[in-house]
């Protein structure tokens, strides 16, 4: 997972040459700073990145999404060439929650997927051989983007592999919602109109149903559908009652990671 290189402090530097203690003690006056960014660290086929967000170290990973502490990373690597890339703290944030994520090849070529990408609101990163870019609610937040032509591979939180913490997610938000202001009558106007669209939302059939503002979801009903579904549900229904999500009780959730996939990041 390529970090836009533009945008590095050091690129292959030795540890021979920049020991260790001298990275760390760096690292810890940059938190004092409130650094977002990641780290890199590679010898001999080895790898490890760490990353951080405002100041606030999220993690160490390697392969496969694997984390690992900072001195089991130094007992992997300990002649290694490091890197330093400061990023904005979204994209470090993206990096973060896509490190396990599975890659979902996507059909066609580039720019063809581009509006599927637009309409399904992606967030995740979008890789292309060494082309990588960063994507929320649609929209590339930076990277670079494919070449014309070329396959690419989306890697995404919002995958059945986190099918799971995404339903509670949903559910938390609208049970607090539902809390702060009824939503059922609303919610069932709104998703008769967007059914058409959204076939998931046909109230009559109830793969998707709210009540009390109790959501439950059918287990036939996958990710890549019940997401976008549900977002454009919950932003037809505010927009009815008059609601900005803004003026809710719900500031805590703005925390979860879970808030961004779900495209609420702009709201």
């Amino acid at each position: 997972m390529r970090v836009p290189p533009d945008a590095a402090v050091y690129t292959g530097l030795r540890t021979d040459h920049y020991p260790w203690t001298e990275i760390a003690s760096d690292l810890a006056l940059r938190q004092t700073q409130e650094f977002s960014g990641t780290f890199d660290a590679w010898e001999s086929g080895r790898w490890v990145r760490f990353v951080w967000t405002r100041g606030v170290l999220l993690g160490g990973f390697t392969r496969g999404g694997q984390t690992l502490s900072w001195e089991t990373a130094l007992r992997g690597v300990p002649r290694a060439s490091v890197s330093l890339t400061v990023l904005a703290p979204t994209l470090s944030d993206l990096i973060w929650t896509t490190r396990d994520a599975q890659g979902r090849p996507l059909s066609g070529a580039w720019p063809d997927q581009r509006g599927e990408l637009e309409r399904d609101r992606f967030h995740g990163l979008l890789i292309a051989g060494e082309h990588c870019s960063f994507w929320s609610s649609g929209r590339v937040l930076g990277g670079t983007l494919p070449v014309a032509g070329a396959g690419c591979v989306a890697y995404s939180q919002n995958s059945e592999a986190n099918r799971d913490r995404l339903v509670a997610f949903w559910r938390d938000l609208l049970s607090r919602i539902h809390r702060a202001a009824p939503l059922d009558a609303t919610w069932r106007q709104v998703t008769m109109r967007l059914a058409e669209t959204y076939p998931c939302l046909d109230p009559f059939a109830q793969d998707i149903h709210l009540s009390a503002g109790q959501l439950s979801i059918d287990e036939e009903v996958t990710v890549a559908e019940f997401r976008p579904a549900l977002l454009a549900a919950l932003e037809a229904t505010l927009a009815r009652l008059g609601l900005r999500l803004l003026d809710l009780p719900i500031t805590d959730l703005r925390d979860r990671p879970e808030w961004t996939a779900a495209g609420l990041d702009a709201r």
